[in-house]
């Protein structure tokens, strides 16, 4: 009954979409299983991108960001986010990893995105595309906002994953509410091939797709 009062008293103080924000948050810190995949993630970005000008769409706790910080000694990163909770936790973890110098966050939506046209020598974004209500005019802002010949990187849950292997992947976390919402999200995203057609429809011409475990990289080049 106690935690049920914890939780009551801070939906009430932080607002629905702040609870959630600060539960992932300290998930994403705690968890080895997320902190492994940001590392993944960003050597990833590492192989494909020297440096330049990056913008991370639906950074969260920003730790992709810090991560690719971390490594390139020249980069000026920028991290796209709706939430503003989220956007002071990230600010938080950028200082503590002392990268804050390295990355901007801006508040913005990003199907309509504040920013300008070709601003950007690479695009990353990971596990924010089966939250996108407009997922075809994101892609586009994303087209947009790249440079000429330049490459963006969707990391996302893979709607037809194995059970056996999402399973094991939820039955890793502790957090009840975190299993509930890796779940739901998995029922949330797309198969590769509804990747495929949804890009058809965009400005881009070439893609990419190379299936993981549970997971998929969807590589697009302007």
């Amino acid at each position: 009954m106690s935690n049920l009062f914890q939780t009551l008293k801070q939906l009430l103080s932080e607002g629905v979409e702040g609870y959630f924000a600060i539960k992932y948050a300290e998930f994403a810190r705690n968890s080895e299983e997320m902190q492994n995949e940001y590392r993944r993630l960003a050597e990833k970005v590492v192989s494909l991108f020297e440096g330049g000008k990056l913008l991370e769409i639906g950074p969260g706790p920003a730790y992709v960001s810090i991560e690719i910080a971390k490594r390139l000694p020249k980069v000026e990163i920028i991290g796209l986010e709706i939430s503003d909770t989220m956007i002071e936790i990230a600010k938080k973890n950028a200082k503590e990893h002392e990268v804050s110098e390295k990355i901007t966050l801006k508040k913005g939506d990003a199907s309509k995105m504040p920013l300008e046209d070709s601003e950007f020598d690479f695009v990353i974004t990971s596990g924010s595309l089966h939250h996108w209500k407009k997922p075809t005019q994101v892609v586009d802002e994303i087209y947009r906002v790249l440079r000429p010949g330049c490459r963006a990187l969707v990391s996302a849950l893979m709607k037809d994953a194995p059970k056996e292997k999402v399973d094991d992947f939820a039955n890793k976390i502790d957090s009840k509410l975190m299993r509930w919402g890796l779940k739901h999200s998995f029922k949330e995203s797309y198969t590769a091939r509804q990747i495929e057609q949804m890009i058809k429809s965009t400005h881009f011409k070439e893609t990419e797709i190379t299936e993981e475990e549970i997971s998929m990289g969807i590589m697009l080049r302007k």
